[in-house]
């Protein structure tokens, strides 16, 4: 039987100070090579300076995800913080002292690059990645100077922003609740809970407006000082589509296809209206279901049931995922003081990623579990790969966690036709939620970081956000002004600037891959599974070519939106 618990760290617990002390031995037989680094270097002494590379590479990683995964178990535990702390810090310096290899690399003439990228084998993107971005590279003090401004300024205002909103008590009908327990009343059957519901989600978000938007503002300016005064990049999201390798056509594309089709949702809006018989859609009842959700998923159900989903549709997925469950590296109970949201950490290539949510026993939580789950089976095949390209890029590595939800969804509606329309519903509440609405939050950093640069108030642009909003979800459903302030209460936008395109690319590829699936049957798996093993060894274009896609073309988004409404048509 399956049971809700911790997580076991153990494979990857670490005595601190004798693992630094072993980093800082490792690092300083590294700096003696730097004498061998001449336009002259052998490429089997490169490669062997490679390796010594990858091994540092996966002894810092390791560190530094144990102390990650404790934070993460208790964003509000002094020691855990003052840890992480310690250990960002003192691997900041570390990898500081061996900066001069990459700088090196970039500074080499065009056909020596080149003849060593060519010889590094399944290292050679890696290498390709890193002389392409030469030009948005400083000197060495430069360099040295941002990691340390990194680890004090920007990533510690995003530890700033989840100990703080991880702090926020929800006192909701008499009792204290956690942001995941409570989240679960924004689906309830009746009105006023769902209304009562969102207004005590977003209200600390409005009370503490000013202490959010200051850190956000600053992390905004630090992004744009950084990599667009300092590194050269022509706009603040086209450092995340580089470091994603994606042109920034294609995400342009992407989200003009999106914003161009929010009236099939406009559409969808209207139909739920009639359905729950309500004279006014609210924002508060987007999320409604159409029938009350009955009973509690156990914890065991749901494993079995996503277990069984993997196994139905390949071998490869359910060994992954049952690995993962079996080493005990899920994090699923509910507890006072645990990060916000659901995720799957890798913890190098030698070994199973580890897992973090809130298991409440709702459907949302089993499909949560699948996606979380989907990126875990995404890391274990790609573990094949080295060190520095087992790591697919950020809209890539959505894939696996999507389609993983949607075998699953399509599963229960097969088992279970007398819900089937329920399902249908709440497939198309999760396809707006991943794909509109995450195309708007990048939409709204758009415009964040250019009225930051502007000199814009808070309050100015939460204005922007919540017309935006209205705009999105159209003139037939009405927004309380609460959600002028919803902005700052999605953590993606603090630690991962323009990450939420990748959801909206992610749904739309897999919306076109599972169509290509239900077509082609078992070989369409194989290629899926091929996919996914390449993890970040080669550019996504190339990469999204083996499952057939081209992410760069505007009928291929328009493709996944096709199949939406052809949803909304049934």
């Amino acid at each position: 039987m399956y049971e809700q618990k911790a997580w076991d760290l153990g494979v990857i617990k670490s005595d601190v100070k004798k693992t630094l002390a072993h980093i800082e031995v490792l690092v300083s037989k590294f700096e003696k090579k730097k004498k061998s680094l001449t336009n002259s270097i052998s490429p089997k002494t490169f490669m062997s300076l490679v390796k010594e590379l990858e091994h540092i590479r996966k002894v810092t990683g390791k560190l530094g995800v144990f102390v990650h995964l404790q934070f993460c178990e208790n964003s509000t535990n002094q020691k855990s913080v003052a840890l992480m702390s310690h250990v960002e810090q003192a691997l900041t310096k570390l990898g500081n002292r061996m900066i001069f290899f990459s700088l090196w690399f970039k500074g080499l003439p065009d056909t020596k690059a080149k003849q060593l990228i060519n010889a590094s084998g399944p290292y050679g993107y890696h290498f390709a990645q890193m002389w392409k971005n030469k030009k948005h590279t400083l000197s060495e003090k430069e360099e040295k100077v941002i990691n340390i401004k990194d680890a004090t300024g920007g990533s510690a205002l995003m530890n700033i922003y989840e100990m703080f909103t991880s702090s926020f008590e929800f006192k909701f009908k008499g009792k204290t609740l956690t942001q995941e327990e409570l989240v679960t009343h924004v689906k309830s059957p009746n009105a006023t809970t769902r209304k009562d519901a969102y207004l005590t989600l977003l209200s600390p978000f409005k009370k503490n407006k000013n202490v959010i938007g200051e850190i956000y503002k600053n992390i905004i300016n630090d992004w744009r000082e950084e990599h667009v005064g300092l590194r050269g990049y022509t706009s603040p999201i086209s450092v995340r589509n580089n470091a994603n390798d994606i042109p920034d056509k294609a995400i342009d594309v992407l989200l003009k296809v999106c914003e161009k089709n929010q009236k099939v949702f406009h559409k969808f809006f209207e139909i739920k209206r009639k359905k729950l018989k309500l004279k006014t859609l609210r924002r508060f009842d987007l999320y409604a279901p159409l029938k009350e959700e009955k009973g509690h998923i156990s914890y065991d159900e749901a494993v079995r049931t996503v277990l069984e989903t993997f196994a139905s549709f390949s071998p490869k997925f359910y060994d992954a995922a049952k690995h993962i469950i079996d080493q005990n590296h899920v994090h699923s109970t509910v507890t006072k003081g645990k990060r916000s949201g659901a995720f799957c950490c890798p913890a190098t290539t030698d070994h199973p990623p580890y897992v973090l949510l809130s298991y409440t026993g709702k459907y949302r939580d089993m499909s949560t579990l699948a996606h979380e789950l989907g990126h875990g089976i995404h890391f274990t095949l790609s573990q094949v790969q080295t060190e520095f390209t087992h790591d697919a890029c950020l809209p890539l590595a959505e894939t696996a966690s999507i389609f993983s939800e949607m075998v699953l969804s399509e599963k229960l509606m097969k088992e279970r036709p007398n819900v089937a329309k329920e399902m249908m519903f709440r497939k198309l509440d999760d396809l707006y939620a991943s794909i509109i609405r995450q195309a708007g939050f990048v939409s709204f950093e758009r415009k964040a970081h250019q009225m930051m640069q502007d000199g814009k108030t808070i309050d100015e642009m939460a204005a922007v956000y919540v017309k935006d909003l209205r705009t999105q979800l159209g003139p037939k459903v009405d927004v309380d002004d609460i959600y002028a302030y919803e902005w700052a209460y999605i953590p993606h936008i603090f630690h991962t600037p323009f990450y939420c395109y990748a959801y909206a690319f992610g749904n739309l590829l897999t919306l076109a891959l599972y169509e290509m699936y239900k077509e082609q049957g078992q070989p369409f798996v194989r290629k899926i599974e091929k996919f996914l093993a390449m993890g970040g060894s080669q550019e996504p274009v190339k990469i999204a070519r083996i499952v057939g896609a081209d992410i760069t073309s505007e009928k291929f988004w328009q493709k996944g939106f096709d199949v939406i409404k052809d949803m909304v048509r049934k």
